[in-house]
């Protein structure tokens, strides 16, 4: 399956099912207006499964030159999945040095448990931070803070975040924290596709992000940027 998410990114693979008890309501796959409700198969209904050996063999080998996202219809480190599916996947990714993985989480204190595998993979190591600020109602995964903090310092190159969907954010604060990411290469930065109506910040505190990021040589990927939704209606 070829993914529009990322544009470095040849093809997906989904070998772990169920439903992502993040929650999060803005999600593309699993929210309220998300992909999974539009399909007739179960696969991402009910507990965490692993696709039958067959299945997940069909996944590999991938071809020469692939980057692949991993999982890009749930969290594979979701507090949820057993630790032997993570395994057996990250087993099978390690078995194609050629082609290159992303992996990206709401739940980053999980890769620590994995660094010995991980470590053998050609891959990034990514995360998700909408904003620096809370995420919830939106959001039952854990709380932005939190993930920056078990992601920022562990020895992992190269790293990728995801600002996406981006949310308001407190300038100083968040860029302080995407800074002080060690070997961050990359940032995707994109606002909500689905009408969510969620906080966002004014394009121009966007750009601004943006321009930083760049001067500190961090690749940024543009992705939808456009007005704050409500941005017509502020006082």
């Amino acid at each position: 399956m070829t993914s529009r998410m990322f544009p470095f990114i040849t093809r997906t693979i989904n070998p772990v099912g169920g439903e992502c008890l993040h929650r999060c309501r803005y999600c593309w796959a699993q929210g309220p207006k998300g992909l999974t409700k539009r399909m007739t198969s179960k696969f991402y209904y009910g507990p965490p499964r692993l696709r039958i050996d067959s299945d997940l063999e069909a996944m590999f080998p991938l071809s020469k030159g692939d980057f692949v996202f991993v999982e890009d219809m749930s969290d594979l480190f979701g507090d949820w999945v057993p630790t032997e599916m993570i395994q057996k996947v990250l087993e099978k990714c390690g078995r194609h040095p050629e082609t290159r993985f992303l992996f990206l989480t709401k739940n980053p204190k999980r890769y620590r448990g994995f660094l010995p595998l991980l470590y053998k993979i050609n891959g990034i190591l990514g995360v998700t931070l909408e904003t620096n600020r809370s995420t919830w109602p939106y959001s039952q995964a854990p709380q932005p803070f939190e993930r920056w903090q078990s992601f920022f310092d562990i020895e992992y190159t190269p790293k990728f975040v995801a600002l996406e969907p981006i949310m308001d954010f407190d300038s100083h604060t968040f860029s302080e924290m995407l800074f002080n990411i060690t070997n961050l290469e990359s940032v995707a930065v994109g606002y909500d596709n689905y009408y969510n109506h969620l906080p966002e910040p004014p394009l121009a505190k966007t750009f601004s992000l943006i321009e930083q990021l760049e001067k500190n040589r961090i690749t940024v990927f543009r992705k939808t940027l456009r007005e704050a939704w409500n941005h017509n209606i502020k006082s």
